[in-house]
């Protein structure tokens, strides 16, 4: 969002102050404490005509038992998109997330649940952090593991260090011995390539299978098969739920519009479906209120950032709560998360890269 050309340069510090005040206190704003603690050089009778002012463009609301204003969701989002557009990130911040982070970065998936942690102490909300997505995610290896019976676990690794399971039922018990060769059959025919390339352009290597694996081409196929077109599900990390749910409690005058809420924030589902909405539309997604299902909830706000590698969209870290947040601190923390998970993520996949050869398709 861009500034109104019709708001003052004036009217812009009141928006500042306000919404930066409220924050803090989560009090409507008065006309006195504007002028005695943000310094404006106007009286607060001129102040109260700034801030009628406002209120009538939709950038104020007035509570009916007070005298002073709180910030609509659009000064919510003019703030932000101020502080998106002037922010740095400071050396000693970008010190502080590095040595949270460094003790993590060894288990990618310790380093995501670290990015959510960060993001939930820093907005005081819930943070949400997306796991590459396994279908844009470039592939390693693949192991094929015998659980019980005809019952197998497959692992997917990919060349940025991510882990994938699921289990597939096979039409016939397979020995473990079996599943080696199948799993040397699928490593070949996968390493170096993504999911999502399989899905545009089919299965047709799988012709060759029976050439290399006689009687156990079925099975290299069925598992194949599942693989691309039945993929592992993307795995979400959240952390803050218990700091986010009693505030919504708290703000909301129905319990059953809360407890609504909160049960669709519990829902992974729901949380990639609200992720995504946003893909690519801004470098760092905002989303003042939250229609869902009929429902508008007011006073909720939605920060996101997608990451990349290799120009790859994997996923996606943010924060869900109360438009109540420190974003002075919670954009620059988000912007540098995403860069670290960015910079680790391509490291890792440059080993990967370089520890192997990728073979030309069957």
């Amino acid at each position: 969002m861009k500034r109104e050309e019709h708001i003052t340069p004036r009217q812009a510090d009141i928006i500042r102050a306000i919404v930066s005040e409220y924050v803090l206190t989560g009090e409507p704003v008065g006309s006195h404490v504007l002028v005695d603690k943000f310094g404006f050089q106007i009286s607060p009778a001129t102040m109260r005509k700034e801030m009628s002012i406002l209120e009538q463009m939709g950038y104020l609301k007035s509570p009916h038992t007070s005298a002073g204003r709180i910030p609509s969701d659009a000064a919510f989002e003019f703030y932000i998109h101020e502080l998106v557009s002037l922010y740095e990130v400071t050396l000693s911040h970008k010190a502080q997330l590095e040595e949270f982070y460094r003790s993590a970065i060894m288990q990618l998936d310790q380093l995501l649940k670290s990015i959510a942690q960060m993001l939930a102490m820093t907005s005081r909300q819930m943070g949400v952090v997306f796991a590459p997505t396994p279908s844009g995610s470039v592939i390693k290896r693949v192991e094929v593991v015998s659980v019980l019976d005809n019952l197998v676990l497959v692992i997917m690794v990919s060349q940025s260090g991510s882990v994938y399971q699921k289990k597939i039922k096979l039409d016939r018990p397979v020995s473990q011995e079996e599943l080696y060769k199948v799993s040397r059959f699928l490593s070949q025919v996968f390493m170096g390539y993504e999911l999502s390339e399989f899905q545009e352009k089919g299965l047709d290597f799988l012709a060759e299978a029976e050439r290399y694996l006689g009687d156990l081409s079925e099975v290299a196929k069925h598992i194949a098969f599942s693989l691309v077109y039945s993929p592992f599900d993307q795995a979400i990390y959240v952390e803050g739920e218990n700091q986010l749910y009693p505030k919504i409690l708290e703000a909301s005058e129905d319990p059953s519009e809360a407890e609504f809420l909160i049960c669709k924030l519990s829902d992974r589902n729901y949380l990639k479906e609200l992720f995504n909405q946003g893909y690519g539309k801004d470098p760092l997604m905002v989303r003042l209120g939250l229609d869902i299902e009929g429902h508008h909830f007011a006073g909720y706000a939605l920060l996101a950032k997608d990451y990349y590698v290799g120009g790859r969209r994997l996923g996606a870290l943010g924060v869900i709560g109360v438009n109540r947040m420190p974003y002075d601190k919670l954009i620059p923390t988000l912007d540098y998360s995403a860069q670290i998970l960015t910079r680790v993520l391509s490291q890792r996949a440059e080993q990967a890269s370089g520890e192997m050869t990728v073979p030309q398709k069957m």
